[in-house]
């Protein structure tokens, strides 16, 4: 398979983006991954499964991720159920962004409106260009077969419409290679319930302020984190280089995390840089005390730490 790679246009873009960071370099938190972390176990989950280089939620996208070295990558997946109980990966509510050319009645359509055999007709993958023609759409028991191909394969699985006891039997044996992703906490309680060996990550703000993360935070506090192995923070990137949420809040949320609750990973997500996005955007937040990422841009994630770590000054 044949992935992507940055044009001079989108490089002229990234260096624009680098350039536009105007960031205080003086913020940074106490804790830094360097100092925790080897760079093979930092965790970097890759948006819809291979983030903006394949198409999204295929197999081959997943393998991929799979095959990345230098972190630790895992691709996410987002499950939804067919009309006839079948679990499968599709992200969209729609089918519109996928099959641009299709009947509009088809373009409406969820995939909780098609069986499973209805399903498999649809091409995925035409859309990201002919290379990636004839992409079907993947059952949950065709990624725990992959899963169980190599037992360092991780997923990480974003619940759309899924009930929790049939997840757990179908990924039963492998709850220890499953984490659940979901921006509803009390989907983390109930899957901890249904799958105790499995872990759960909540992810918040799809870039929104502290106006709005910041109350979540607050709750969590409240609640001790119960049942959060993993958080999940997606930070914009404004046009003058500062973040939302803000620096100052992100520094000061990691390191009450890293300080009192040090068994939770919190990872940091550039919201929405896509084409972008620059290694100055990784290296910034794990400044911040990220200690790990969720990326649409894994090639560029990896090259940031390969040259974060090598960096020989450690922060102060």
């Amino acid at each position: 398979m044949r992935f992507f790679e940055l044009s001079f246009g989108l490089f002229a873009l990234a260096l624009a983006a680098a350039a536009a960071l105007g960031a205080d370099e003086t913020i940074k938190a106490k804790w830094n991954m360097r100092d925790h972390i080897d760079r093979a176990d930092v965790s970097v989950f890759v948006h819809r499964g291979a983030g903006d280089l394949a198409p999204e939620n295929a197999l081959p996208s997943l393998v991929f991720t799979w095959g990345l070295q230098g972190c630790n990558g895992v691709p996410e997946v987002d499950i939804r159920t067919t009309k006839d109980g079948v679990l499968a990966m599709f992200h969209d509510g729609n089918f519109r962004r996928i099959l641009p050319d299709a009947p509009e009645e088809i373009r409406n359509k969820r995939l909780e409106d098609l069986t499973w055999d209805e399903a498999q007709k649809l091409d995925i993958g035409a859309f990201r260009g002919e290379e990636f023609r004839g992409q079907k759409i993947v059952s949950l028991p065709e990624i725990c077969r992959a899963l169980r191909d190599d037992p360092h394969r991780k997923v990480l699985i974003d619940v759309k419409s899924v009930d929790f006891g049939q997840l757990a039997r179908q990924t039963e044996g492998l709850h220890d290679r499953v984490i659940l992703a979901t921006g509803r906490y009390q989907d983390v309680v109930d899957w901890k319930k249904a799958a105790p060996d499995s872990e759960g990550l909540f992810w918040m703000g799809l870039g929104a302020g502290e106006e709005v993360v910041g109350p979540i935070i607050e709750q969590l506090k409240k609640d001790k984190f119960v049942g959060v192995d993993r958080m999940q923070i997606h930070v914009h990137f404004n046009e003058d280089g500062t973040t939302r949420p803000s620096e100052k809040f992100l520094v000061e949320t990691l390191d009450y995390i890293h300080e009192n609750y040090p068994a939770i990973e919190v990872q940091l997500m550039p919201w929405n840089l896509h084409e972008a996005e620059t290694i100055d955007h990784y290296k910034r937040l794990a400044d911040l005390g990220a200690a790990g990422f969720g990326t649409d841009r894994p090639d560029i994630c990896f090259e940031a730490m390969r040259k974060y770590y090598e960096e020989t000054e450690k922060p102060q």
